[in-house]
């Protein structure tokens, strides 16, 4: 580690001048925990303990990314919530959502306003309503979590009421919930329930000129007073008094007024000339006094009290690139340290305490895995971790609690160690550690000198035979005995030479009454030291106690009662009782639950109490019993995380040490609880070594394994803990995601039908989340708690109609469980044949049934005899009516006759006058024929017209009519991904375009042939009216794609053409030109503008598209009359459009006329009058 001083530090009212340090490792830091955190309230191990390894207190971050696979390595910022989820923006994914087991990205999607407006987020917060809130530099976003919509929010500079720019830097919430923005025009105050903005510039003269108002950097310190920082203008403060102001008078009084008086209200006092220091990035306070500014060129700090700027300065020549760097981010954490992000140059981690540094470089990845020098930016979340967001090296972290087992690693150019990392054996010496290692040979570690000696099989006499050291331990002469692959070998004292004893790969030593007991893979056996050779043992259990027995022995231990116990790979633990010669044999007995919980036994150890304690490799822990000769298993999935126990301590205060596959684990005998301590703590892996154990005489612990050795003094293993928050993170009904986001939902009802239902949940602890832990009940489905491991889901089917309550809770890695459990209620209605009601109302509807028709045949019965009496009498009647008629007809006739006389007598009359009128019907005959035949021909002119209309229409209606319905067909097939879905809507919304706007030349046309079109004339701004013309074409998609400009020419830009004129039909005419240029114009250029006359103003259209040939010329102007090249391209259209043009012209009182080359463009020319 690079261990620096600040070459001048000026304060309020002294400046420190540091020499040189020579020390290697960081001073004590003075830690501020915060209320919820957990921090290892670690005291530096090199000072208050004998044994010092030079690189624990080394700041080493985590990559966070890979091992979590975000989906992105450009982090631009990070927030974390209420509710302890972690926001990431992700330059071009967008905004990321993380609750430690997964991700959900909320991004941009063209053509969907409720997505994020840019993929490119700048910072994030939460509202006090949980909302989240994302800056872009197009514009601000917040993000409804339950809907998972995102509404947008755009400067609108007509509206005051919105934000005064799109493009944002940074984003802070006040004490009263206001959201504060900076902007690159001023500064932009929200109030999220009115949803509507206040600005703030410094200089409202400047508005438009957004260089005057462009703001970096906000920051609000501890007493609520507001930093702002200015490109151009400097450092200024809102007091927290104008803050607490504003707040008041926005609550009753409307935003516009506000608005108003937003000078006046906050009363901004300017503390800083831009001129003073460099632009400011980032600024954060820790004393109330001093604000530090991240600038473009350097550190700064300014004083408050003495209205005082200080430059903050590196001494070592080598990092004096990092007084005039980028910085770009600061954050105080709770131990306090102040995290440096750089633009490009790394990190720094500065102590307050004593303003030693450390800089951590992308280059020496291997020392501190940083994996770029471009920090965006620094959170501490509420956990205690430290995050990192970088350029191109995704996600960082540091945790404090690495620090709390401090670790022997292998040596580095940085720091010396071991020459290899796999700790087999460890033995504890007075004044020295003797590590064997797995292919390093044997390591000797001098405590007072802090280094190290090496002892390999380098083939020399007097070396070792091999340099796997299986295990070690001292008799009482002082001799060292090292067991190896190679045999046994021992070591005086007084000197360095190895002497070879015996010739077997030794696995366990122990020394017990002045003999050598040696475990082996085949079998164990005593060696005699003063003999130095095997020393039979005198026992009736010669077959066991013989090196042939093929007996894998892992441990050999004596208790206080003089019994020796020895543990096997996989045949059960061995109770040798010597003043009995006794040899008990325990093994796991499945049907027997007081027997050993299983045969691979790893560890035994007898503590103060003299109780014996028994470590399996996949069974958990022991406790043997001595009066009952039975065995108690006192693990549980619940309670160890890891059934694999390879060795045993005991502390000073009786506490239980155990390293484990998940860490380290401690257990308290006392109160019967465990603590888990995985890597995250610094324990050296998920892997230790049986004989990798010792205990000094200062009761330091030593622990080994295959990432080095742990050393630690168990009294100053202080945890603060908190319980990490556990959240339902999804809810899958037949696997369809119904919520995502229903940590505020307190009761979900579902259909009857939902009988296959999911939960995830997951624990907001993000160190090590694969290793969170669960246990999960749906009540009153499951009887009992269900243990999940590590699995994060819960599956659910058939279930019956009615109320349940899912609860779950969480146990971190280190074995944490939270005493909170948390609660989802969920309701599956009843189908309407299983309600409590439906059998009754069927019953009744059945006796309903019965009566209705008991009824009906009854009502039945009497219909049918009313029936015949009134057929009877109808008979009758029927008779009495036919006689009755048939007087009458006899009347009815003579009155007949004498009808036919008269109408005989009128016959003749009329006979008379048609003769009269036959004779001046020829002539009128003849009048109308000739207006018939001139009827006749207008009929099939129009007759030619309807046939050009009626082919034009079914072909320019049809074409687009297919294309919409083809498309909807392929939509409703459900066959198309959804990023082709966006292209057919838009394909369905160009061709709609097209039928709409034939339909509205159609309806011209017919009102201008009515003579119904109105002509509404107003005072015109002719250069405006083409400047919206040209707008109107800057978005068009023709022209992007054929590449063509489009270029507006006018005699005069600066002075205003007022004319009196109806606007809307030039600009139609304008259209219809121009749309027709762009069809026909494949390259070049298309031109547009006028020129006034002294009544009359002259307008033009101009191409370079193919041109027209003379003899068409006359024929453009003419309904349903189109002009089609000799190329095989074909163009739309209707033929109306240069007719209704025409028209138009002559209702403005102008004309219109062409002139054309062809093969190199057209001149289309009208003119209007301009009075």
């Amino acid at each position: 580690m690079s261990l620096l001083n600040i070459r001048q530090i000026e304060t309020e009212d002294k400046t420190i001048k540091m020499g040189k340090s020579k020390c290697l490792h960081l001073l004590p830091f003075k830690h501020m925990p915060k209320a919820l955190c957990i921090i290892a309230l670690f005291c530096t191990f090199q000072l208050t303990q004998p044994i010092s390894f030079t690189n624990s207190t080394e700041i080493k971050l985590a990559h966070f990314s890979a091992t979590n696979k975000l989906p992105g390595q450009s982090i631009q910022c990070i927030h974390q919530d209420s509710l302890g989820i972690i926001w990431l923006g992700i330059e071009s994914v967008g905004l990321t959502k993380y609750d430690g087991k997964r991700t959900t990205i909320y991004n941009n999607v063209p053509g969907n306003t409720s997505s994020l407006s840019s993929n490119y987020p700048e910072r994030i917060i939460s509202d006090e309503f949980d909302q989240i809130w994302v800056a872009t530099s197009n514009g601000l976003n917040r993000l409804n979590r339950k809907t998972g919509k995102v509404k947008r929010f755009y400067s609108k500079p007509e509206n005051k009421k919105t934000i005064s720019h799109n493009t944002l830097y940074d984003l802070k919430r006040d004490s009263f919930g206001n959201i504060w923005i900076a902007t690159q025009n001023g500064v932009s105050i929200l109030k999220p329930d009115k949803l509507e903005f206040v600005r703030f510039l410094h200089n409202p003269d400047y508005e438009n000129p957004a260089s005057h108002n462009e703001i970096s950097s906000i920051h609000i310190d501890r007493d609520n007073n507001i930093w702002i920082a200015s490109i151009l203008r400097g450092l200024t403060k809102i007091s927290a008094k104008s803050v607490a102001y504003l707040n008041e008078i926005w609550n009753f009084q409307s935003t516009t007024d506000v608005s108003a008086n937003i000078n006046q209200i906050l009363n901004p006092s300017q503390y800083l000339r831009h001129t003073t220091i460099p632009p400011v990035r980032a600024m954060n306070s820790h004393h109330p006094d001093t604000i530090w500014l991240a600038t473009q060129s350097g550190l700064y700090r300014y004083f408050q009290k003495t209205n005082t700027i200080k430059k903050f300065s590196f001494e070592d020549e080598k990092l004096s690139y990092l007084n005039n760097a980028t910085y770009l981010s600061l954050n105080f954490d709770s131990n306090n340290l102040l995290w440096i992000g750089s633009a490009n140059d790394g990190l720094i981690v500065l102590n307050l305490s004593n303003y030693r540094y450390q800089h951590l470089d992308a280059s020496n990845y291997v020392k501190n895995e940083l994996k770029s020098n471009s920090i965006r930016e620094i959170m501490e979340s509420s956990c205690g971790l430290i995050w990192i967001c970088t350029k191109f090296g995704g996600l960082h972290y540091y945790d404090i609690r690495q620090q709390t087992f401090p670790v022997l690693r292998k040596s580095t150019d940085y720091a010396n160690g071991l020459n290899d990392e796999f700790v087999l054996s460890v033995l504890s010496d007075k004044d020295d550690l003797w590590i064997g290692t797995k292919s390093g040979g044997l390591n000797r570690y001098h405590k007072k000198s802090n280094s190290f000696t090496y002892y390999t099989a380098d083939g020399i006499e007097g070396s070792l035979g091999s340099n796997r050291i299986e295990d070690i331990v001292k008799d009482n002469t002082g001799t060292l005995w090292i067991g190896t692959e190679a045999g046994l070998y021992s070591k005086h004292s007084t000197n360095n030479q190895f002497i070879f004893r015996y010739p077997t790969h030794i696995r366990s030593l122990a020394f017990i009454k002045d003999a050598l007991w040696l475990g082996t893979s085949n079998g164990i056996f005593r060696y005699s030291i003063t003999e130095e050779k095997p020393s039979p043992l005198p026992t009736k259990h010669h077959s066991f106690f013989d090196t042939q027995s093929n007996i894998y022995i892992i441990e050999i231990y004596e208790d206080s009662s003089d019994n020796i116990w020895i543990a096997t790979q996989a045949t059960g633990l061995f109770q040798y009782i010597p003043e009995s010669d006794q040899l008990i044999h325990h093994t796991h007995q499945p049907n027997n639950p007081n027997s050993i919980s299983g045969d691979q036994v790893r560890a035994v150890y007898e503590d103060s109490k003299n109780r014996i304690w028994v470590g399996t490799k996949s069974d958990g822990l022991n406790l043997f019993d001595r009066e009952l000769n039975s065995f108690t298993t006192i693990s549980t999935p619940e309670t160890l995380p890891s059934n694999t126990i390879y060795h045993i301590l005991e502390d000073d205060s009786g506490v239980l040490w155990m390293g484990t596959h998940s860490g380290i684990s401690s257990f308290d005998p006392t109160s019967g609880k465990f603590m888990n301590y995985p890597p995250v703590y610094g324990a050296q892996s998920y892997v230790f070594e049986t004989n990798a154990f010792s205990k000094t005489g200062d009761g330091i612990l030593l622990m080994g394994g295959n990432n080095g050795l742990n050393a630690f003094n168990p009294k100053q293993i202080h945890l603060k803990l908190h319980e990490s928050p556990i959240v339902i993170s999804n809810l899958r009904i037949f696997n369809e995601s119904i919520a995502t986001d229903i940590s505020a939902s307190k009761e979900f009802v579902l259909s009857h039908k939902s009988n296959y239902i999911s939960f995830e949940f997951a624990m907001l602890d993000y160190t090590d989340p694969d290793e969170n832990r669960y246990m999960y009940i749906l009540e009153p489905f499951d009887e009992n708690w269900i243990y999940s491991d590590t699995r994060n889901f819960a599956n659910y089917t058939n279930l019956e109609p009615g109320k349940y309550t899912f609860k779950v809770k969480g146990m971190r890695s280190d074995g944490m469980i939270n005493s909170k459990t948390l609660e989802l209620s969920m309701v599956i209605p009843a189908p309407f044949w299983k309600t409590k009601w439906f059998t009754p109302i069927l019953g009744l509807i059945l006796v309903s049934i019965i009566v209705l028709a008991y009824y009906l045949k009854i009502l039945s019965g009497k219909k049918r005899e009313a029936t015949l009496k009134a057929e009877v009498r109808q008979r009758t009647n029927d008779l009495s009516e036919a006689y009755n008629k048939l007087e009458q007809s006899n009347l009815q006739i003579e009155k007949h006759n004498r009808a036919l006389r008269q109408q005989r007598d009128r016959i003749s009359r009329q006979n008379l006058e048609l003769k009269i009128h036959r004779q001046n019907l020829e002539l009128m005959v003849a009048d109308r024929t000739k207006d018939l035949e001139e009827e006749k021909l207008k009929a099939q002119e129009s007759d030619q017209l309807k046939s050009a209309f009626l082919a034009n229409m079914s072909h320019e209606i049809r074409t687009p009519l297919n294309a919409i319905m083809g498309f909807i067909d392929l939509l409703q097939a459900g066959e198309i991904k959804e990023e082709e879905q966006a292209y057919i809507n838009n394909i369905i919304q160009s061709n709609s375009n097209t039928l709409l706007q034939l339909i509205n030349d159609i309806i011209d046309l017919s009102i201008i042939e009515a003579n119904q079109m109105i002509i509404y004339k107003s005072s015109v701004n002719f250069n405006q009216l083409l400047q919206e013309i040209k707008a109107h074409y800057s978005v068009n998609a023709d022209l992007q794609l054929k590449n063509i400009q489009l270029l507006l020419e006018t005699p005069n830009t600066e002075n205003s053409i007022i004319i009196n004129t109806d606007q809307g039909r030039v600009k139609q005419i304008y259209y219809n030109l121009i749309n027709n240029a762009v069809k026909f114009t494949e390259k070049g250029f298309i031109s547009f503008g006028y020129s006034v006359t002294q009544n009359k103003m002259v307008c033009f259209v101009k191409d370079t598209g193919i041109g027209i040939e003379e003899e068409n010329m006359d024929k453009l102007f003419k309904r349903f009359h189109k002009i089609e090249p000799n190329d095989t391209k074909v163009h739309r259209g209707t033929g109306l459009g240069l007719s209704i043009c025409k028209n138009l012209c002559k209702l403005l009182g102008g004309d219109i006329w062409l002139e054309s080359v062809p093969g190199e463009g057209t001149t289309f020319y009208f003119s209007i009058q301009t009075k």
